[in-house]
């Protein structure tokens, strides 16, 4: 691997601080009321040197989605070293994305920016875009193979297609979180002040749930 020079360790390290900047900046103050100024403030740095490193706010929260997905990849493929049950598996790994989105819930908004954006034909031909690509696709193959593990030992049951159950555990997470998250807000629909909850009871209850349907049963009375 070639070394780097000094200048751009420099660089590289002066980007590094402005999503950490911008990180701090959107979650105290949401992506729409944060500014180039601020981040540029924060950071130390003019607003040429800034625009430099990111052509918009967009750019830069893009930034933040690609290093959060990058951080939850990590923590998902730590899961799969383990030598568990498939169905342990896909379990744990539900639990590793509940405490990622808790404690950092500026990532999981990012993620959402970035599926969002996608039918905007400039911003979705970005490197940026495409790096957050390959992070989801990471992800989902995680999902997979943990389900795989599962219906080949006998935990999970073999009836389903192993990536479209995944893409289901996918999507109904992300539609658990993102009600917990709306609850949080000033407004809301004023179903969710019917129930009692939080972000904690309704992943765990979903997890559950959804242990029951894919457990296998048979392995189970064995």
């Amino acid at each position: 691997m070639q070394k780097l020079t000094r200048k751009e360790r420099e660089k590289i390290a002066r980007r590094e601080l402005i999503i950490d900047v911008a990180e701090q900046i959107i979650s105290e103050r949401g992506f729409e009321s944060s500014t180039m100024d601020e981040i540029a403030e924060g950071a130390g740095v003019g607003k040429g040197t800034l625009y430099l490193h990111f052509k918009s706010k967009a750019a830069i929260y893009l930034a933040i989605c690609e290093r959060g997905s990058k951080l939850l990849n990590h923590q998902m493929g730590k899961v799969l070293l383990e030598e568990l049950p498939g169905m342990q598996l896909v379990e744990r790994i539900g639990v590793t994305y509940l405490n990622f989105v808790q404690k950092n819930p500026v990532y999981f908004h990012a993620f959402n920016y970035y599926e969002n954006i996608l039918n905007d034909e400039v911003t979705a031909k970005s490197d940026l875009v495409a790096r957050c690509e390959l992070n989801a696709k990471e992800a989902m193959t995680y999902i997979v193979r943990a389900l795989q593990i599962g219906m080949h030992d006998g935990s999970i049951k073999n009836t389903f297609e192993p990536r479209e159950l995944a893409l289901i555990i996918w999507g109904a997470s992300k539609g658990v979180v993102n009600i917990s998250f709306m609850k949080q807000k000033g407004n809301h629909l004023q179903i969710l002040d019917d129930v009692e909850f939080s972000l904690n009871t309704l992943v765990h209850g979903f997890i559950n749930l959804l242990g029951t349907g894919m457990k296998n049963d048979q392995q189970s009375k064995n």
